[in-house]
């Protein structure tokens, strides 16, 4: 009996391993960071590489679609936040491959406007983030810092705004890894729950053999005494 239900526990290990490999192997992710008023994420296949075609759909609050996009060559997107409200980000990569990932509006900075009346305003087309070139000699570089005049005259919703652009600069890349490290840790937990199926499997052989083997002693056992007697 119990060997009948090691063989079923192998059976169900075996069945299970074939009907999540091929999920796995197509699972999409997305993942977005904010920087100032500038959303740019990408979209990925784990275990794989990035989404090189994918359509990406921008709604707000209520599921109003503001803006309709797809990802480049490198699997990456980006939008520029007209209003403070929660963006929620929908990923398609075909064949029933669909992530999300939402942009809350606490990490907006709090100069952008809340929606009038609930009325969302669309979002423009991105355009191609290109490299910024190094000043010339001689030139002031924009972020340079500011004078003591002009940094009296900042604005604190301004300053905390730069705030927050810089911390998220530095934190952006935390969260990535973060990301990845989940991903990473579900992997091995999905490992070590096979190598679990396949240890109950091996103790219960195990016990099936050793009653299997308990009346054939018994019996060796009998017979030697009859010969000895």
């Amino acid at each position: 009996m119990i060997e009948r239900a090691s063989l079923w526990l192998f059976a169900a290990a075996i069945a299970w391993l074939a009907a999540s490999a091929p999920a796995e192997a197509h699972k999409l992710k997305a993942f977005a960071t904010v920087e100032g008023t500038t959303i740019s994420g990408y979209a990925y296949f784990t275990p794989g590489g990035r989404a090189q075609q994918a359509d990406v759909t921008i709604t707000g609050p209520g599921g109003v679609e503001v803006l309709k996009t797809g990802v480049d060559a490198q699997g990456n997107f980006h939008f520029v936040a007209k209003q403070r409200v929660d963006y929620t980000i929908t990923v398609d990569g075909g064949d029933a491959h669909i992530a999300n990932y939402v942009i809350h509006a606490a990490d907006l900075p709090e100069t952008l406007p809340a929606p009038e009346g609930g009325k969302l305003l669309p979002l423009d087309a991105p355009i191609p983030i290109a490299a910024e070139a190094p000043p010339a000699a001689g030139e002031t570089p924009a972020d340079a810092a500011p004078t003591d005049a002009a940094a009296t005259a900042i604005d604190p919703a301004a300053l905390r705004a730069m705030i927050q652009q810089s911390v998220a600069h530095e934190v952006n890349p935390l969260r990535e890894q973060l990301d990845a490290f989940q991903e990473a840790v579900t992997w091995h937990d999905v490992l070590g729950g096979i190598g679990y199926i396949f240890g109950l499997c091996g103790v219960a052989y195990g016990f099936a053999n050793r009653k299997r083997r308990a009346p054939q002693a018994k019996t060796s056992a009998a017979k030697a005494g009859r010969s000895t007697a």
